[in-house]
């Protein structure tokens, strides 16, 4: 176990970025150079006194620094971890002994490379660093978790939860065993790599809404919590109370749920009771966190307690219940149902935070807005070259120019080989601009395969 807290992770890192940032714009011996170098170099002193060495890099595409991973980093992280992807390297193992010149040196190297030209251990020596060494092959991008394996937790998923469903509705109560296993493989993937977990929760099964929904609800909370830096367990808490907070509805009458047109009133009080019932069943579940049950209780309640169950609303919901509510509204509205169209990504995103404050917390909103981006994963959009791309993954430094993955050419042909672009780098520079948004495109593991991987 590394010496290094995620705070001092996040300052080094951060220093970094200004010490780089600091020398695009400024001769070495300007003050808004020295200053975060100093400090810099003297926060790698005070980690290499403890060990002998530390690593930063991707990982999956991801900032790590340490056992740390950034999954929502801020923008001074952000735009390390680009300045790492566009120097051709998967990162960098800093060793004892490295001096505030070595640093300066390195510095001035990761600025002056080209976008994709990467800083090879050669030519670090060849500048006197010798205590920073390159790591991953120099020019091919890292390795990215394999699609196959994340859509094969999906469809454990789908499993697991149409299981307990079909037992409570026959009339037995099972046990949570296996919806708690897959929600732990997922946990590691939440921590890991938020964005292929994102991509997953945009595919739909209309035929399935059920279970499809009760999934991609565990993946958003969890999601959500990992950008909150919760652990592994409340993780798992998360995960197993997203996918059962409409175990409810299994006590609710087919012809109810099914029903094409509108509701009455009192058909409409008794789908209402799903959240009531689904926290009787919880409490019943061997295996479960019986905290939860209050989770799925609340998560219609809403934030100015206008909601539902009426007699509930002068109860305090813990955090859970936040999050669980914005993860099954933005799920809900992006998915076609017999009474709406799917909103797109971003419509969704502009939806809630219409309703922040009021129907959701506004500090979860915008957690999740943050963690989305402006165009959230699975978003198709079409660019000012014409072309025609999937949002890959957001750009926490600036919203508007999230990673794609171009699909179709400015000639309206799909591409063999789709190819994956940052819209703006760190440096700056724009490979294109969004100027339109289609409805969402990813209804299928074999489009999440093809457009997300």
């Amino acid at each position: 176990m590394s010496s290094v807290t995620l705070e001092k992770a996040e300052r080094v890192a951060t220093l970094f970025s200004s010490c780089i940032k600091g020398m695009m714009l400024y001769p070495p011996a300007h003050p808004s150079v020295l200053q975060p170098l100093r400090e810099a170099a003297s926060q790698c002193a005070e980690i290499l006194f403890k060990q002998t060495e530390f690593k930063v890099g991707l990982v999956d595409d991801t900032f790590f620094f340490e056992e740390h991973l950034f999954t929502t980093p801020s923008a001074p992280v952000a735009e390390l971890a680009q300045l790492i992807r566009n120097r051709g390297v998967d990162g960098f193992t800093f060793l004892k002994g490295l001096t505030q010149q070595e640093l300066a040196r390195f510095f001035a190297i990761m600025v002056r490379k080209s976008s994709g030209n990467a800083a090879n251990a050669e030519e670090l020596r060849r500048e006197g660093v010798e205590h920073i060494v390159p790591s991953g092959k120099e020019g091919e991008e890292p390795p990215k978790e394999n699609a196959k394996g994340a859509l094969g937790m999906y469809g454990e998923a789908l499993d697991a939860v149409e299981g307990v469903f079909r037992e409570i509705e026959n009339g037995r109560i099972p046990d949570c065993g296996k919806i708690i296993t897959v929600v732990e493989e997922m946990v590691s993937s939440a921590i890991r790599d938020t964005p292929t977990l994102l991509g997953l929760s945009m595919i739909k099964d209309y035929d399935n809404y059920t279970y499809n929904h009760s999934v991609n609800v565990g993946i958003l909370a969890m999601a959500l919590g990992a950008s909150l830096g919760f652990g592994k367990e409340e993780l798992k808490d998360l995960g197993v109370a997203g996918m059962l907070h409409d175990i409810g509805k299994t006590r609710v009458a087919k012809e109810i749920l099914n029903k094409p047109g509108k509701l009455t009133a009192a058909e409409m009080e008794e789908i209402k009771r799903h959240a009531e019932f689904g926290a009787e069943i919880i409490k019943e579940m061997p295996g479960v966190n019986p905290a939860l049950s209050d989770a799925v209780l609340g998560h219609h309640i809403q934030h100015d307690r206008k909601g539902y169950p009426e007699w509930g609303r002068q109860r305090s919901f813990g955090i859970i219940t936040d999050i669980l509510a914005v993860a099954d509204a933005y799920d809900a509205l992006t998915t076609l149902r017999v009474y709406q169209r799917p909103y797109t990504p971003k419509a969704a995103i502009d939806r809630l935070r219409q309703l922040s404050g009021t129907t959701f917390d506004g500090r979860m909103v915008e957690k999740f807005v943050e963690m989305m981006g402006t165009y959230p994963v699975g978003t198709m959009v079409r660019l000012d070259t014409n072309e025609v791309a999937v949002v890959v993954r957001p750009n926490p430094a600036d919203r508007e120019a999230p990673a794609v993955r171009i699909i179709m050419d400015a000639a309206g042909e799909l591409l063999p080989e789709p190819r994956v672009e940052q819209l703006k780098t760190a440096d700056g520079e724009y490979y294109a601009r969004i100027v339109a948004v289609f409805e969402p495109v990813v209804r299928s593991p074999e489009d999440a395969v093809r457009f997300l991987s």
